[in-house]
């Protein structure tokens, strides 16, 4: 029997990455903050960018040493200082500028990531690419990255990238003032292009399997084909007061930029949300309460036994292109605002025992007009009619749950599942003829991730897909998926449902330096 074209050509990207990686011996993780301070990536990492319970505590206290008896972020850095302005002038202020440091030079890293998928010959991914296996991918991020502090309550975090497409972004820059008043930890304020909303108790991108946590799934994406706003997804300009206190709770109140789709100017900043959470455990939110900075097994700096519980709530708009102003065959047309406010509510539990990590989380969000209406029509006598606006309102519920276990600090396999339920109104224009009912879509991410070195970063995925019916939008793109439902069958009045589909393996290579 002949090799199948798809698992040969998956045999050889697998031999040529391990061939690769075995001659590669000099390689070592120099990122921003281990430059700053003379340390190995894994103090604050397992497989990076996943931070362990040390590395979460820096992030929460603004990029900072967790404090060792008393002690300054400073104590602990170990890159040369470049003082600006005399010690003497804190004593003539304001008649004179504060005094402060800069260190010597700017702590600086790199990254690249790419990625590579191998589309199983049957599945819609295929399909859609017109291909098994192509290089296309392979280099698809550039990040330069700009990390430290001016003093020891003043820190900042930039990131530029450059895309293959050719693209150049300011991703992330923001301020993070730390310790404005009352006890260590309390009171924060950071400013700027933030990382990302602090929805959750963990950073932007602490997920094994994932880019993020919580799902990138765009709601109102799946309702609107001009939408992109994704829930708890990061670089969103904006203000965000955070702090920790008795170390074992934290809270984040925020205010950031609102969405517009392409051609509609943005909307006056609404964008507004709360979170609260609490650890029980393990080590200290803030690094500073019980253990201090150390986990209970030095050997093994990101095992603990702990639950964290998490809960927010947020409010926002987007401004979305109804299109009513499309007429058919007659080409583009400029889009019609249609304001689309939501609300959402959400919770994730994160339970760790040892080495095995496992999350569950939920999060609801109402939209007030998510909808397209119908498009215009022609009219031979002069300007098109216009369509009918649809000003339907919308629910959807989305839940994951990922298990992982750290077999050791370079190797973690896990599993992941996403499902999305969206709710469909009767009086809404749908491409699911069951108009009144939902829609549904399950997705499954078998993986492992892996540390070849201790700065690249290896991680191998599969994409099992299943969905019951069409979103508004007409695919289930907006969250991920590659799967096409199976058709309406008008004899029943109902989908066949769709059997769980393999769509592709995916291979992402990050490295940085």
């Amino acid at each position: 029997m002949r090799t199948p074209y798809w698992l040969r050509a998956l045999a050889a990207v697998a031999a040529a990455t391990i061939v690769y990686f075995v001659g590669t011996r000099d390689a070592r993780a120099i990122p921003s903050f281990a430059r700053k301070y003379q340390t190995s990536c894994l103090t604050c990492h397992t497989v990076f960018p996943v931070l362990n319970p040390f590395g979460e505590a820096f992030r929460r206290d603004g990029y900072r040493f967790p404090s060792q008896n008393g002690s300054v972020d400073s104590d602990a850095v170990k890159a040369n200082t470049t003082p600006m302005g005399q010690e003497e002038y804190t004593k003539t202020f304001p008649n004179s500028v504060w005094p402060d440091k800069i260190v010597e030079a700017v702590p600086l890293s790199v990254m690249f990531n790419g990625s590579i998928p191998v589309n199983f010959p049957a599945s819609d991914a295929k399909a859609s690419a017109g291909n098994v296996f192509t290089w296309s991918g392979i280099e698809s991020e550039l990040h330069l990255f700009g990390a430290g502090a001016f003093n020891d309550s003043l820190t900042y975090f930039t990131q530029l990238t450059l895309a293959d497409s050719g693209s150049f972004d300011i991703e992330t820059g923001y301020l993070l003032w730390n310790d404005i008043v009352g006890p260590r930890h309390l009171v924060n304020l950071w400013v700027g292009r933030l990382f990302a909303p602090q929805l959750t108790s963990f950073g932007l991108h602490s997920d094994y399997l994932t880019d993020t946590v919580q799902p990138a799934v765009s709601v109102a994406g799946l309702y609107n084909p001009s939408a992109s706003f994704t829930l708890g997804q990061g670089h969103t300009d904006g203000a965000e007061l955070s702090g920790i206190f008795k170390h074992r709770f934290n809270y984040a109140l925020g205010w950031v930029a609102s969405s517009a789709a392409s051609g509609l100017k943005s909307p006056n900043a609404e964008d507004v949300y709360v979170h609260l959470g609490v650890k029980s455990g393990g080590v200290a939110l803030d690094g500073e309460g019980k253990y201090g900075p150390n986990v209970p097994d030095p050997r093994k700096p990101w095992a603990e036994k702990s639950i964290t519980v998490d809960a927010f709530a947020y409010h926002g708009l987007t401004r979305l292109d109804n299109g009513t102003g499309a007429v058919a065959g007659v080409g583009a047309a400029s889009p019609v605002l249609q304001n689309d406010r939501f609300n959402a509510i959400g919770g994730v539990i994160h339970g760790q025992y040892d080495s095995l990590l496992i999350t569950a989380g939920l999060q609801v969000e109402r939209h007030d007009a998510p909808y397209q209406g119908t498009s215009g029509t022609a009219n031979p006598t002069g300007s098109a009619f216009p369509g009918v606006p649809s000003f339907a309102s919308a629910t959807a519920v989305e839940q994951y749950d990922e298990i992982d276990y750290v077999v050791w600090p370079w190797f973690v396999p896990g599993v992941r599942v996403e499902y999305t339920r969206l709710g469909l109104d009767s009086s809404a224009p749908s491409l699911d003829p069951r108009n009144g009912n939902a829609a549904s879509f399950t997705r499954v991410i078998p993986g492992v991730t892996m540390l070849v070195r201790p700065n690249i970063r290896l991680t191998v995925t599969g994409d099992f897909e299943t969905a019951y019916g069409l979103p508004p939008a007409g695919s289930w793109g907006a969250a991920s998926g590659q799967l096409v439902p199976n058709k309406f069958d008008s004899s029943t009045g109902k989908y066949a449902p769709n059997a769980f589909e393999a769509e592709q393996v995916n291979a992402t290579l990050n490295v940085a330096y």
